[in-house]
Parts: C-alpha cells; sequence; structure tokens
C-alpha cells in the first residue's frame, strides 16, 4: 500500500471513529477543508509539515498516523477521554478524592496521570477540578 494510500485509510478511520466531518477535521489540522479532502480521498501526498499539522490536530504520534496497525477500537483509547467524576472516601486523614477513568469506571490514586493505569485509556484532566464527587453507600448493619 502506498503511503498516500495508508494516510487516508488512517484519517477516514480516525474521522469516523470521533465523528468528525472532513470540516470539523480540517479545523481541528488547520487545514483547508478542500486540502483536508484530498488527503482523506488519497488524491494528495502531503508535506512534512502538513504531517505535523494532522499529528496535533488528532493529538497523536507520526506512527499512529502512518503505520496502518491500529484497529479503530485501539485508536479510540488513544483519544483522551476527559476526567468528569471521583469518588470520596473519609478516612483517618480526613477526606480523600480518587479519580474514575472515564472508560472503566475503575478510580486510581493518582491525579494527572496520562493514561489510566487499569485500561490504557488516555485521559484529559482540563475539567477535573469540577469533577463531580461520588460518595460510596452507606451500609446498613442492624
Amino acid at each position: 500500500m502506498m503511503f498516500s494510500d495508508t494516510l487516508s485509510a488512517t484519517v477516514l478511520r480516525l474521522c469516523d471513529v470521533r465523528k468528525w466531518s472532513y470540516e470539523i477535521a480540517s479545523e481541528h489540522c488547520r487545514l483547508s477543508s478542500r486540502y483536508f479532502g484530498d488527503i482523506a480521498r488519497g488524491q494528495t501526498v502531503p508535506s512534512v509539515n502538513t504531517l505535523e499539522k494532522l499529528c496535533s490536530g488528532f493529538q497523536l504520534l507520526p506512527n499512529d498516523i502512518l503505520v496502518e496497525t491500529a484497529t479503530p477500537q485501539e485508536l479510540l483509547f488513544r483519544i483522551p477521554m476527559e476526567v468528569r467524576e471521583c469518588i470520596g472516601h473519609q478516612g483517618l486523614y480526613g477526606f480523600t478524592t480518587y479519580p474514575i477513568c472515564p472508560r472503566c469506571q475503575q478510580s486510581f490514586e493518582r491525579e494527572y496521570q496520562a493514561f489510566c493505569d487499569r485500561c490504557g485509556q488516555k485521559l484529559c484532566w482540563r475539567g477535573y477540578s469540577s469533577a463531580k464527587i461520588i460518595l460510596p453507600r452507606q451500609t446498613r448493619d442492624g
């Protein structure tokens, strides 16, 4: 498969996974929608500068875009998901919170890590300061 065919297939897959139109994707990549469409259809071979814009717009590394090994399901894990919830715990030393992964719904100990240590999902911490705090249910004994 030629370079432009591989790039075209990857760009189409990324747009499909993110549910982006060519116009939305081209805005993220800072390219004209017409030129982006040419890339997506494999009708042009982009320059290195354009490849950098594609990487930046899709928030991926060059290998993620150029090597045709990733399935759409694998690409979903590379798209950052925003951490919006944390679980609260009243302990001996006061109230603490633990972030909850938006994909696997498991809590983890460290805030602001790049990936979930349970499922590998890429994380975004942009709105974490206003995350919803979930309190564990109280058990009723007797």
